[in-house]
This record gives structure tokens, C-alpha cells and sequence, in this order.
């Protein structure tokens, strides 16, 4: 398997990847609940790491992801602004990957306690 750079080999889909994603996760709410949302390049330029606080598991907010629709498509033609597969990461809730548009994106909460729990706490708050 080559080793790919993507940031240096494709920038613009690199960026791309970035803007999908962070897109789908204010569209989606994927992240309600979660504090502290920061994200870098990965692996000099080959992944990006994005990382919160708090919140949902990142195989929720995957599983969320993969689901936004595409900004300005009408939903009859069910496309999606995130295509891309969904691997836990070794064993844990604190992280997953997802590969979106050839490029690598690693998932990492600090402390997530799960949607569930998030639901309820929110739900606490407003009644």
C-alpha cells in the first residue's frame, strides 16, 4: 500500500474532507453535549484528528455522520455530504475512524458518556 499525503499529494480534497465533516457535525448535532471540539492535521498531513469533550461515543457520532445529507440536495435524492466506512478504534469508546473521500479521519472524545446519557441530561435541563 502507498503512503499517501494527502494534504501535499490532493490539498483541495483534503480540505474537503474537513469541511464535509465539520458541516455534518453542526447539521446533524452530532455533537451536543460535547465541549472543547478541536481538530488538526494528522499524521503530517495524511489524516485529520478531531477531538471533544464530553458527549456522545465517536462511533455515535460516526454512525450520525454518514447520515447527513448533502448541503443544498433535496433529500429525494438521499445523497450524502459524508461517505465513508466506520471502524471502532482498538477496543475502546474513546475513538473511531471513518475514510472519507480516500482520506482518513481519527474520532477521539475525552470522557464521553454516551448519546443516551446526553439525551437525558438535556432532556433534565429544559423540563
Amino acid at each position: 500500500m502507498a503512503d499517501v499525503h494527502h494534504l501535499r499529494d490532493n490539498p483541495a480534497r483534503y480540505y474537503e474532507v474537513l469541511g464535509r465533516v465539520m458541516s455534518a457535525l453542526r447539521e446533524t448535532g452530532a455533537l451536543n453535549g460535547a465541549s472543547h471540539l478541536d481538530w488538526w492535521p494528522g499524521d503530517g498531513g495524511r489524516t485529520w484528528e478531531i477531538e471533544w469533550q464530553g458527549g456522545p461515543f465517536p462511533t455515535e457520532v460516526a454512525a450520525r455522520l454518514l447520515g447527513a445529507p448533502e448541503p443544498g440536495i433535496g433529500e429525494e435524492q438521499g445523497d450524502h455530504a459524508v461517505h465513508g466506512l466506520i471502524s471502532p478504534g482498538r477496543g475502546e469508546n474513546e475513538r473511531a475512524h471513518l475514510v472519507v473521500l480516500d482520506v482518513p479521519v481519527n474520532l477521539r472524545a475525552i470522557d464521553p458518556i454516551g448519546a443516551s446519557q446526553v439525551w437525558a441530561a438535556l432532556s433534565l435541563a429544559q423540563g
